[in-house]
């Protein structure tokens, strides 16, 4: 089994850190403000769909984020992103609710994905 990754991070209230990398974190990590301003986030996946007014519009995006210094909550989350609106034809509508079911499929993978690292992280 290889070694846990790490990665040194500079702050400006506690200088160089060493922390875990999680596998998934694409994150810089270059140096951060604060301590507690150390997030990890992984691969953003979209919910592309075809849009009349501006073509395929990402929407929903969700990925995996953790704040491991947080005061309130250094537990990993899902996170989605929602943004603006986009208008839609009855055919443009059934090409979103298939887009919307596919996503889902992504969706459930990274909520069972999530529940294993939580898992993994209490053991």
């Amino acid at each position: 089994m290889s070694a846990p990754r790490t990665v040194t991070v500079h702050t400006a209230d506690h200088g160089d850190i060493v922390i875990p990398e999680p596998q998934w974190c694409i994150a810089p990590h270059t140096s951060e403000g604060y301590r507690v301003d150390i997030e990890h986030y992984g691969t953003q996946t979209p919910l592309l769909v075809p849009t009349t007014c501006h073509g395929l519009a990402a929407a929903l995006p969700v990925f995996f984020a953790s704040r491991p210094f947080s005061p309130t909550d250094s537990r990993i989350h899902a996170v989605i992103e929602l943004d603006q609106w986009h208008e839609f034809d009855p055919g443009g509508l059934h090409q979103a609710a298939d887009a919307l079911i596919e996503h889902a499929a992504v969706l459930r993978v990274h909520a069972r994905e999530l529940a294993a690292l939580l898992t993994k992280e209490h053991q």
